[in-house]
């Protein structure tokens, strides 16, 4: 019997600073899907507040609020809610990834490694220190945000540490989108698991456009389904048990030199 996954990967236009409108859209939009029992929603990245750095130390006192949001959604569905959001760290205000369970307790946290130097997030966010992965109804999931998909050792560490999917929240331009897309199709290919990852799309409020296209893609690196660039909602669902039937049918993993290159 195979193991099903469903995902609903919510796409919207991100309201800069404005917490409780850019959550009733995000209700709306997860209403709108349906979800049921034992799905996982993935929302973009600071899916909250978007980068609004006027301000962020406020965005990030709003975390309580937000994850209590997370927990009323993932109770009211059965179902499972990651994104990212701006979180208080001792050293300043990390972009974080959170997980929640169909409980509304937090299963796992990252902090964001790589940050955009281009969109000046160093300046603005302490970064993470190590790679996470949460376990979820019997399989694992790894954590990613952005940036961190142009960095192949990363989802390589993840893979080792036993996902077979890897969420991804993105706020990613659209002027490279078709990066985004291909990214997301290699780190799946190379380490023969899904990837899903949510992007926001339209107008960051500071003249970026984002690029939209939301993806999942499977461990052969074949495009599941993917999204335009309008707010939208992509359901797909994937069987768990592909990811070891690529595996052992074409196993490359299992080559690796790691006397040469190591883990």
């Amino acid at each position: 019997m195979s193991r099903k996954l469903n995902l609903h990967l919510i796409q919207w236009r991100i309201v800069p600073g404005e917490i409780k409108e850019n959550l009733d859209k995000a209700a709306n939009m997860i209403s709108s899907a349906e979800p049921g029992q034992g799905s996982m929603i993935l929302l973009p990245e600071m899916f909250p507040s978007g980068f609004y750095y006027e301000n962020l130390a406020k965005m990030a006192d709003e975390y309580e609020t937000v994850v209590q949001w997370m927990g009323a959604m993932a109770s009211r569905y059965g179902s499972g809610v990651a994104g990212s959001m701006a979180v208080h760290r001792p050293d300043g205000v990390a972009n974080t990834m959170v997980v929640v369970d169909e409980t509304g307790h937090i299963v796992a946290v990252y902090d964001k490694i790589h940050l955009f130097y281009v969109a000046d997030e160093d300046k603005h966010f302490t970064p993470g220190r190590g790679t996470e992965v949460a376990a979820w109804h019997g399989t694992v999931l790894g954590l990613a945000i952005c940036f961190d998909l142009r960095f192949p050792e990363m989802t390589r560490t993840l893979c080792e540490s036993g996902a077979k999917v890897v969420l991804v929240s993105a706020q990613w331009p659209k002027a490279r989108v078709d990066h985004f897309r291909d990214f997301i199709r290699v780190r799946a290919m190379e380490n023969q698991m899904f990837i899903a990852s949510c992007n926001s799309c339209g107008d960051d409020g500071k003249g970026l456009a984002l690029g939209g296209g939301s993806t999942v893609v499977g461990p052969s690196g074949e495009v599941k389904d993917v999204l335009g660039q309008e707010e939208a909602v992509l359901t797909v669902s994937i069987d768990l048990d592909e990811v070891e039937h690529i595996r052992e049918s074409f196993p490359v993993l299992k080559v690796r030199r790691r006397d040469i290159f190591g883990d």
